[in-house]
């Protein structure tokens, strides 16, 4: 069968599909514990809380919340006690959605933008998954997890398993009982904690993300006889047990109104976003709790229970595998990352000679292939292929305002942290328009355009609506702009392309006006269009 891949023991049957990536089906003796298609699959979305108004609306622009399987390329080899099959997948929604009804008034509602389909440009994740399928049953899943866009501020990142109804129970070894998050869990202790599905719900006004536990070192789902599945992390996880789907509590005004539960879901996370105090003004998690875009690896073991021998069943480890996960920043800087940090990394460049890589960021600007490979075990090579990129570092050398208080520094236009903004002043005193900002491009270069983009939280004061660009050889010199006009009013990015390229090394970006009529400018990032 050309669609699944099927491992067959003396006390197990795994099938693996072939179009997806996941386990299809998976049978420990009689007890069929994931079936039609429920088996581990990339998730980043979860219900938003009052906290998450900063950004849930980014979720939905992204497509976290219809995230799709492709399969790139699968193989099956044979090992000396084992069997390991591997997948390379990517994970991408089919197009854009916006989020309507705010997080709090109980009518939400997912609008899928299907005029705004997707394509190699926007945001998917690049995952290499590793199952190796030893005699017992056990099933350990090794991951490298990278995006083609850094930085970008996810709500989760992990993979989902659904379980039918009779599998209710959920032990777990990590900080319990009461739900805990980053910012939010040194007052639960460690310990063994065991609950049903259901017990994890509270029963808030507005259905909302419940039920996360952290610093989890196994967990395990059973029926009622306390049969089932146990999963071993090799570090430190979150997981979420819950009776709904994070689109069930969404889409729900009330919790009488969720839908009967068809499935249990567990999630079990690299890590999940920190609550922060948005809704009370103190603004998002603070960045040591936020899980963002960029080269990721997770893995965990899969084993049978019986009887709830959780104890024996969970004293395992996995030796890691060599696989490479990838990330690239916004101006080319290209990071790896690995399970084995005491392992040396080669990597190959296109055609070019392979180097070893000395944990320090490679310049791949202009794209292409890159392969990296373990130097103890050169048969195994993660692979990957990025675009080329137009943008140029910039610094700022001047702004004519900036609110240094708040941190509304001029250089967050160039941070590449979509989070973080410009602001003119406002605290002290307010500086009326023109508002401008001059920037260094370290060179003379042939500049072919400009992206702005509007500030993505925290209300629109400051928003751009008309403005100018100035080029100039020396930073003093400046001469009439080369282009004027203005920006439509709402939050998406800003790409604008000169009517002929240009050459100079500095550029000011001089805004007119606010599309609130305000006296204020901020921006959330400024980049150049270069060659």
């Amino acid at each position: 069968d050309n669609d699944f891949v099927t491992i067959k023991g003396a006390k197990f049957n795994a099938k693996f599909d072939a179009k997806t990536g996941i386990i299809n089906s998976l049978k420990y003796g009689n007890n069929e514990v994931i079936k039609n298609g429920n088996g581990p699959k990339l998730n980043a979305i979860r219900a938003f809380v009052n906290n998450d108004v900063w950004i849930y609306q980014k979720w939905f622009k992204y497509g976290l919340h219809n995230l799709q399987p492709t399969v790139k390329s699968f193989d099956v080899k044979r090992q000396n006690n084992s069997i390991l099959v591997r997948f390379k997948v990517d994970y991408q929604a089919p197009n854009s959605a916006k989020i309507h009804g705010g997080t709090d008034s109980g009518r939400n509602r997912i609008e899928e933008l299907k005029n705004k389909p997707f394509d190699k440009k926007d945001l998917k994740f690049m995952t290499e998954q590793f199952y190796t399928i030893y005699a017992d049953g056990t099933i350990d899943l090794q991951t490298a997890i990278s995006s083609n866009k850094s930085n970008v501020i996810l709500p989760r990142l992990g993979y989902q398993l659904k379980f039918d109804k009779t599998y209710d129970n959920i032990t777990y070894y990590g900080r319990g009982e009461v739900d805990n998050y980053p910012d939010r869990k040194s007052g639960q202790f460690i310990g063994v904690y065991s609950s049903r599905f259901e017990k994890q719900m509270c029963n808030f006004p507005k259905p909302q993300d419940m039920g996360n536990h952290q610093d989890v070192r196994w967990a395990s789902v059973t029926n009622k006889v306390r049969d089932g599945v146990i999963f071993v992390p090799n570090q430190p996880i979150s997981i979420t047990a819950l009776p709904y789907s994070a689109i069930d509590l969404i889409s729900a005004p009330h919790p009488y109104q969720l839908p009967k539960s068809k499935y249990n879901y567990l999630n079990l996370d690299i890590a999940i976003n920190g609550l922060g105090g948005a809704s009370c003004g103190q603004g998002g998690p603070l960045a040591h709790d936020q899980i963002r875009t960029g080269a990721h690896v997770m893995g965990f073991m899969i084993r049978p229970i019986r009887n709830g021998n959780f104890n024996g069943q969970a004293n395992v480890s996995s030796a890691p595998l060599p696989i490479v996960a990838m990330s690239r920043d916004t101006y080319g800087k290209l990071t790896l990352k690995t399970f084995a940090t005491n392992e040396k990394i080669i990597y190959k460049v296109n055609d070019e000679k392979p180097e070893k890589y000395k944990n320090l960021p490679i310049n791949f600007k202009n794209g292409g292939q890159i392969s990296a490979w373990f130097k103890s075990n050169p048969t195994i090579k993660s692979t990957y292929h990025f675009d080329k990129i137009e943008y140029i570092p910039l610094t700022v050398v001047y702004a004519s305002s900036e609110e240094v208080r708040a941190n509304g520094n001029a250089s967050n236009l160039v941070d590449n942290n979509e989070e973080s903004i410009w602001h003119t002043a406002y605290s002290v005193t307010v500086s009326k328009y023109p508002h401008w900002v001059d920037f260094d491009a370290g060179d003379k270069r042939t500049i072919k355009g400009f992206v702005y983009l509007p500030r993505q939280s925290g209300g629109n004061n400051g928003n751009v609506k008309e403005y100018e660009i100035y080029i100039s050889q020396d930073g003093k010199n400046w001469g009439t702009p080369i282009i004027k006009s203005s920006f439509a009013n709402n939050r998406d990015e800003k790409k604008v392309l000169f009517k002929k390229p240009v050459k100079a090394r500095y550029i000011r970006f001089t805004a007119l006006s606010a599309q609130n009529e305000q006296d204020f400018a901020s921006g959330s990032e400024f980049r150049i269009i270069a060659e």
